[in-house]
């Protein structure tokens, strides 16, 4: 039963760039800041009861996530709680791939 749960909510998310390509703008602006490309995260979206669940993945194997729940118009028209979601995620993400690196180079 997991696994047929499972495979429901993989099938309900859908890429963020093609539902909300403004919110995704504004999270890939925000990254870019500190020379985080596109390619190194992957930003989904789904919809819950009551509004959407925005997940977006990055690290190693894409093993680190970071969720929160916006209303509809806080992802057509982003706003001041999605643009700190962004920057929550540029901290974390940055901090990731830096200990993924030395991870990488160390002997």
């Amino acid at each position: 039963m997991k696994t047929a749960q499972s495979k429901q909510t993989k099938q309900n998310k859908k890429l963020l760039r093609t539902m909300y390509p403004g919110a995704y703008n504004v999270l890939i602006d925000k990254l870019k800041e500190h020379n985080i490309h596109s390619f190194d995260v992957q930003a989904t979206a789904r919809k819950t009861d009551s509004d959407y669940e925005v997940c977006v993945r990055f690290g190693e194997g894409f093993g680190q996530e970071m969720t929160r729940n916006f209303a509809e118009e806080a992802l057509l028209e982003p706003d001041d709680d999605f643009a700190a979601f962004c920057e929550e995620i540029q901290k974390t993400c940055k901090e990731t791939l830096i200990a993924d690196y030395f991870k990488m180079v160390k002997p």
